[in-house]
Formats: structure tokens, sequence, C-alpha cells
């Protein structure tokens, strides 16, 4: 083994093995955390594209958001009037601009180290997460892509108990995670249709990130 050092910083190691290869160290980069919640027992007749959850971060600060997983656990409590309806479906958006408002005011993010610092999205630290309780959250002030990132089909769940769960997943070996800037947010809205009616139902959220210095 051969070993390279800096001339200007002596703790600067190249490590060259036998036969040219570079010895490479694989660590952990950024501060991991998570965040599950759910809704209140949303009234029916949820409007087009009305908002239930939002994460936004800091608009202040220097780290990025890479989100790696969103879980949804939708259940039907009172049966819709149309069990089966074309269309009913819940989004996964990014928008940028104001926090949400309204809702539910999620508490303290879970660091999945103990020794990481508070989060860039908790309300303390100049970010914001909420919920709906049983209304749309209002997005005054927010601009949303045109397109969503994901969409959860919700066409056969409209007997009561029905129950149905989504992983999506955005890590880089299926096409790169889900990044937001400093300002912007991840929003999960109702589809371009309003909900039908009778139905209620609530929605479990459960949100896996990273926060790091921005790297590019």
């Amino acid at each position: 083994m051969a070993v390279l050092q800096d001339p200007n910083t002596a703790t600067n190691l190249n490590r060259i093995e036998v036969g040219g290869s570079q010895r490479v160290t694989v660590g952990l980069v950024g501060d991991r955390y998570a965040q599950g919640n759910a809704t209140g027992t949303m009234a029916a007749a949820l409007a087009a594209n009305a908002s239930v959850y939002a994460m936004r971060l800091n608009p202040g600060t220097t780290k990025r958001v890479r989100i790696h997983r969103v879980r949804l656990q939708w259940t039907t409590i009172v049966a819709f009037t149309t069990p089966i309806t074309a269309g009913r479906r819940l989004t996964i958006y990014r928008g940028v601009g104001a926090a949400a408002t309204a809702g539910t005011a999620l508490g303290v993010t879970s660091e999945k180290d103990s020794t990481s610092p508070a989060s860039q999205c908790d309300i303390a630290q100049g970010g914001d997460q909420r919920i709906s309780a049983t209304a749309a959250l209002t997005v005054t002030g927010i601009t949303f892509e045109a397109s969503p990132l994901k969409v959860m089909t919700l066409s056969h769940v409209g007997t009561a108990g029905a129950y149905f769960e989504q992983v999506f997943e955005f890590d880089d070996t299926i096409g790169g995670a889900f990044i937001l800037q400093p300002g912007e947010l991840m929003l999960i809205r109702n589809g371009t249709a309003a909900m039908d009616a009778a139905g209620t139902w609530q929605l479990g959220v459960n949100v896996d990130w990273t926060e790091l210095d921005n790297l590019a």
C-alpha cells in the first residue's frame, strides 16, 4: 500500500492499495429525521387540490432536505356515496413561498441520532410542519409546481373500514431523493376533483429525510 500525504495538511491522507485501487471509506452524510402523524377525521367533500399536510424548510437555513421516503396510510371511516369512484386520489407536490396555516402544528421532529441538532423543519427553527384536523390547510402565498411528484390512487377505498397503504421511495438507486431548498415545501394534496359526498376518512403520514449542507 502507498500513502499520499497532503503537503499542507498532514492529516489528509490518500491510501492506494496494491494494484492501484484507492481506499474509500463510506460514511453517513447529514442528519437524519423522521416525523409521523395523522389527520383527524376529515370532513366529507374535500375540495379539489386542497392540502392536508405541509412540511416547509426554514427559508433562512443553509441546509437542504433530502426526502427519502413518504408512507401514506388511508382509512375510510364513513362510506362514500359512490364506493368506487374514478379519479379519487391524493398527490405529493412541491411548493415554495409562505408556510401553511390552520390544521394542527406538529411538534419537535424526531432525530434518528440523538446527537443531531433540531430539524430545520421545526417551527422553532424557522420551518413548519402541520397536518389537517378536519378540513384543508390554508395555503395562501404558496406557489405549487405544475405537476405532482407522486400520486396515490384511491378509487377503490369508498366503503367504511377500507384501508390502503402506499410507500413512496425517493432514494438515489431509484431516481434520486426529493430535495427541498430553503423556503420550499412538500405538500400532500387532494387531486384535481373534489372528494365525492358523504365519505369521511383519516390519513397517516410518515416522512423520513436527511438535512445536510449544500454539496453542489
